[in-house]
């Protein structure tokens, strides 16, 4: 791995498209690297915001297909994953971690799954059933209605990353891929007219 003590380290609140790219760079000026001194990139590969995750997905594929890269080894994590070991920092008992999927379904994880498994999907009717403790984040956006007692904490993965179970998170990913837990759904256009255009003359 590396030597975490002295990691250079970059947050911001920003939104990711924007904050990406120069947090990057000042990380590599900040180490005295370039992206060519890189042995291996780790980037998240959700759930979370689609926008943040494309845009690090298009950085790591446009450097790679630039050359920029060289052998650097692509490895990618689970934000669910992380979750769940900011939170079992907090507990002992078993627990559930989600994230809002829309369409009345969350993303979920148990305390108990394995890692590396696939992101699940779960009915919000099913969420609210569950007996185990619930646990979200107060960064993630939330749109399903939900009567389940769900806790929210801060999603901070940078302190996950000097944790040493963090390593067992990573995966190879070599073409950047992102996991999705619903199959991609497309809806047909069909022009119509403008209203305008019919109104009768």
């Amino acid at each position: 791995m590396t030597d975490w003590d002295t990691a250079s380290v970059r947050t911001s609140d920003e939104e990711a498209s924007l904050s990406l790219f120069p947090s990057v760079k000042d990380a590599l000026a900040q180490s005295g690297l370039e992206l060519q001194d890189l042995k291996a990139i780790a980037f998240c590969e959700g759930p979370g915001s689609m926008l943040g995750i494309r845009t690090a997905v298009m950085g790591i594929r446009t450097w790679k297909s630039a050359g920029l890269l060289g052998d650097c080894q692509i490895l990618s994590f689970s934000s669910l994953e992380v979750g769940r070991l900011l939170i079992a920092a907090q507990t002992d008992e078993a627990f559930t971690v989600v994230t809002d999927a829309r369409r009345n379904s969350w993303n979920k994880l148990d305390s108990s799954d394995p890692i590396g498994g696939p992101t699940r999907l779960i009915a919000n009717e099913d969420l609210e059933q569950l007996e185990t403790a619930r646990f979200s984040f107060h960064d993630f956006p939330s749109w399903t209605r939900c009567a389940a007692p769900i806790e929210r904490i801060d999603y901070r993965p940078e302190s996950v990353f000097r944790d040493s179970r963090f390593g067992a998170l990573l995966r190879e990913n070599p073409n950047a891929e992102i996991p999705t837990a619903r199959a991609q759904e497309f809806a047909k256009w069909v022009p119509q007219a403008r209203t305008g255009d019919r109104i009768a003359q």
